[in-house]
């Protein structure tokens, strides 16, 4: 009762983070609603009562991925561009975590790759060959690459959780919580790099419904990855 609790509230966290404008008000009401998808992977975890090396991993995952949240909202006060980066790596480091967990649970599939095999030579090939993405500085352009191989890869892998026939509620909460995450991140890079929408007022309707989108994939995301530790075999 206590996850549904608080993956509740993770989402009107995340609808109050939606209406406000304050760079500071935003900061805090993100560090909430994800606290409370941390919050969710913690009881789910005391719900079954027996932490696997899997859950604590997942966990830790999870905490980098609330802590990223935070330095990404940083990045847009003024001069907050080393905010983005250090949130850039510790959502990197998120993904690893998720990937550690992943192998500990089931081996590795060559269609694990399939994912990464598309995303990363689309971003490294036909990304600069369009014209309309920006990267400032260019150095950016290179750690995206390196975060888009980890994210696909890690997506990719928990297709393998296809192989737990016996347990379909786990398998479905995690991969569907690992898709929507790559979907956050997709939207989040068009949002930010692709001009024709970089470019629009920060405070226009397109601007605003990708916004929404993003926080939407990525919120129910992590909070079906959390809720996945209270079924997993």
């Amino acid at each position: 009762m206590k996850t549904i609790i608080t993956f509740i509230l993770m989402l009107v966290s995340m609808a109050l983070l939606d209406m406000s404008t304050d760079v500071w008000t935003c900061v805090l009401l993100k560090a909430f609603a994800s606290f409370f998808f941390v919050l969710t992977g913690f009881f789910a975890l005391r719900e079954r009562k027996s932490g696997s090396s899997y859950s604590k991993i997942i966990l830790t995952g999870l905490v980098f991925g609330m802590i990223g949240d935070v330095f990404m909202d940083l990045s847009n006060l003024p001069d907050g561009g080393p905010y983005f980066i250090i949130g850039l790596v510790t959502f990197a480091l998120g993904h690893v975590f998720y990937l550690i967990a992943f192998f500990k649970k089931s081996r590795f599939h060559w269609f694990n790759l399939i994912p990464t095999i598309i995303a990363v030579p689309a971003v490294l090939f036909l990304v600069p060959a369009t014209g309309v993405f920006e990267f400032n500085p260019q150095l950016l352009f290179y750690a995206v690459i390196v975060y888009v191989f980890v994210l696909s890869f890690m997506m990719g892998k928990s297709f393998s959780f296809t192989e737990f026939k016996e347990n379909p509620s786990f398998v479905r909460l995690t991969i569907i919580g690992a898709v929507l995450f790559a979907i956050s991140d997709v939207i989040l890079f068009f949002t930010l790099f692709f001009t024709p929408l970089s470019r629009l007022p920060k405070h226009g309707t397109t601007q605003f419904i990708f916004h929404v989108l993003n926080l939407l994939t990525y919120y129910v995301g992590q909070g079906l990855i959390a809720l996945s530790l209270k079924k997993e075999p």
